[in-house]
């Protein structure tokens, strides 16, 4: 899973982020590219026409995806579909999807961008436990940390 937050978990606000942080964006958009990414319809409204060189596999309930996707109808069906391309999985969110795939990640690539802001969307809430801080750094407006899955929490 890959996703930019803030310290209280903020997502996002409206049709966006509440902040704009161009070295956190560029991060993300190397990181998926030539990837399988996952992401809700609004996600990918909003950000798709940024992704270059992606599979990009958008839940909906919706019978049709946005032209250039592929749809998938669950979470089930969108995880094995990018792992069935053969690319690196990258689940971009909104929130419902995040909440869905965190029992099924093994890791956690975030951004923390520093301040309070008023969102509408939240990063789900996981067992620290569960996870290991593999990689922490301090980047140009934000702090990268990648977490790795050490135990299951899988009910």
């Amino acid at each position: 899973m890959i996703a930019a937050m803030s310290a209280d978990r903020v997502i996002g606000r409206e049709d966006g982020l509440p902040w704009d942080v161009p070295a956190d964006y560029a991060h993300f958009l190397a990181s998926v590219r030539g990837g399988a990414v996952v992401m809700g319809r609004r996600s990918y409204e909003i950000f798709g026409g940024d992704l270059e060189d992606v599979l990009a596999i958008v839940l909906t309930r919706r019978e049709h995806a946005p032209a250039g996707t592929q749809r998938a109808g669950d979470v089930e069906t969108a995880l094995a579909d990018a792992a069935a391309s053969g690319r690196s999985v990258w689940v971009a969110g909104g929130a419902s999807v995040y909440a869905q795939v965190l029992p099924y990640a093994d890791a956690l690539h975030l951004s923390i961008v520093p301040g309070h802001f008023e969102g509408d969307a939240w990063f789900p809430a996981w067992d620290e436990r569960s996870w290991a801080l593999a990689e922490e750094s301090a980047r140009e407006g934000y702090v990268f940390r990648r977490y790795v899955r050490t135990a299951s929490d899988r009910s």
